[in-house]
């Protein structure tokens, strides 16, 4: 990192609002969480090697590890000296704090959330990912968590219409319950609601209506048909009673606003990335110095690297001289000039 410490930083000293400061405080009594000595032992388990045994736990998912801990005292220092639930505690509490929060536990394992901690990339577009999913346990980075689609949760009766499935159906899905608070750079309110994860909904509606043409065709029909029913309704009540408001069925996606909505935040928390070959090590990331003025890729401010990404990302961008890369300097002259005849040509013409 030496060669690279005068051509990046470490932070934007921005507050993107996300879960970590929106999860519950812990109470005293809460964190002194005391337990009455076991009356007996656990039974078989106790009987178990303690490698099957660790393996055995790990395999629970979260929110049904943690009901064991609270047994008593013997489960909880059975769940407490686990290795990877010591790691999770001690690098990633607000991780393992917001999966039990908004209720994604069942979902999610220690051991897939260990394996995410020990991934540096985020899982769409390969950059570092400085965060985590709670949704889906994905590793992901800003620009993706605040534009792609399968970051953006969606309400209940959104997933209905959107993708024709049934309410049956859509409670299946991972869903999560939103804490309320202020989510997002543009601080924006999320009250307590109910999302369903985008991409478990889209393979549910591919696996109900057979492929993505035939989803398209039932929504658009049963849209056609609810403005139908939407039209008899007001016409019947124009003649018989007036003026009486009749509510105009939705006909499309709500307003997304990108990184000012609150929903792509609510299931966001930091991470570190844990460099497993230097015996877990932790990296934040940094940011690259001769991106800090461009909201554009791949010269994107907020774009985070390690050691070997950047590398990679000189190579691509070139050097950097008086806090810009060459490339984008370049880029920005000949934009310029690009700009300038477009100008004048259009004086000339007109």
């Amino acid at each position: 990192m030496d060669e690279y410490s005068h051509l990046t930083y470490r932070s934007l000293h921005l507050n993107d609002h996300t879960l970590d400061e929106n999860i519950p405080a812990l109470t005293s009594e809460s964190s002194r969480r005391s337990f009455p000595l076991p009356i007996s032992s656990l039974d078989a388990l106790d009987r178990l090697p303690p490698e099957l045994l660790e393996q055995i736990l790990l395999y629970l998912d979260i929110r049904a590890l943690i009901n064991f801990q609270y047994i008593n005292r013997r489960s909880a220092d059975l769940v407490n000296h686990l290795p990877t639930y010591k790691v999770i505690v001690t690098h990633a509490r607000n991780a393992l704090r917001g999966i039990l929060c908004i209720q994604t536990g069942k979902w999610i394992t220690c051991s897939m959330l260990l394996e995410k901690l020990r991934t540096s990339s985020c899982d769409k577009c390969g950059d570092f990912g400085g965060y985590l999913y709670l949704l889906t346990c994905k590793r992901v980075c800003f620009l993706c968590l605040s534009q792609e689609k399968e970051y953006l949760p969606l309400g209940l009766s959104h997933a209905y219409r959107k993708f024709g499935l049934e309410r049956a159906e859509v409670q299946k899905l991972p869903c999560l319950r939103v804490i309320p608070g202020t989510y997002s750079p543009n601080e924006k309110k999320a009250n307590e609601t109910v999302l369903v994860d985008y991409e478990a909904a889209l393979n549910c509606a591919l696996a109900h209506h057979g492929s993505l043409d035939a989803m398209h065709t039932y929504v658009t029909n049963q849209l056609a048909k609810r403005q139908e029913d939407y039209e008899k309704r007001l016409m019947q009540v124009q003649q018989v009673e007036g003026s009486r408001h009749i509510r105009k069925p939705p006909t499309g996606d709500p307003h997304d606003g990108r990184w000012g909505n609150p929903f792509r935040f609510v299931a966001i928390v930091s991470v570190p990335w844990l460099d497993r070959s230097s015996l877990d090590t932790i990296e934040w990331g940094f940011h690259c110095l001769g991106c800090a003025r461009s909201s554009r890729p791949p010269f994107h401010k907020r774009r985070k690297f390690v050691r070997s990404s950047f590398h990679d990302h000189i190579r691509e961008c070139d050097n950097i001289e008086n806090g810009m890369h060459l490339n984008l300097k370049a880029m920005r002259k000949k934009g310029y000039k690009v700009i300038c005849i477009n100008y004048i040509m259009a004086v000339f013409l007109s």
